[in-house]
């Protein structure tokens, strides 16, 4: 028989689907995912920052994040790139770590880029694995998270085009 715990893992969770037009074109917001400077600037909800990225843009390449919330708890993303088309999709297989490295949860991250009238459509879709049932308020709590997240993307997206953009 299985205990609570075990249980609570064996819960199906519901993939999360998120998506947000750009008013920028496709290779722009593809790029805010390639390095740890842009991850640095966006990469969190509201009110946390991001104090250390490592981004190794490559299929196997570390995935890594640590979002600082306001009361200067980290919270750190562990991972890797598992699938990399230009400019098309990104799939990012992470862990949400606690104490002692420990996993929380997976998710399994799947970013899609499509041309959209007036700019870019991307899709995030998060599929979880539960390993914490202390983590749960976390997963339940990423629709809000990631919608934020996506404002400060939009936010760096604007950034990189500004500072791209020619001088007259």
């Amino acid at each position: 028989m299985a205990t609570k715990n075990e249980h609570a893992r064996l819960q199906p969770i519901a993939p999360l689907v998120v998506t947000r037009v750009f008013a920028a074109p496709r290779v722009q917001v593809f790029e805010a995912w390639s390095s740890a400077d842009h991850i640095k600037r966006w990469f969190c909800p509201a009110g946390y920052g991001v104090p250390h990225a490592e981004i190794d843009f490559r299929i196997g390449g570390a995935f890594k994040v640590c979002m600082r919330s306001p009361e200067g708890r980290d919270h750190w993303t562990k991972g890797e790139f598992t699938e990399i088309m230009p400019n098309a999709r990104l799939v990012i297989d992470m862990h949400a770590i606690g104490e002692k490295d420990r996993p929380l949860f997976r998710a399994h991250t799947v970013v899609t880029f499509a041309d959209e009238i007036g700019g870019t459509r991307l899709e995030v879709t998060q599929s979880y694995t539960l390993f914490d049932p202390s983590a749960e308020s976390m997963i339940q709590g990423a629709p809000r998270g990631w919608t934020q997240t996506l404002d400060r993307l939009e936010q760096e997206v604007i950034r990189m085009m500004s500072a791209q953009a020619p001088e007259r």
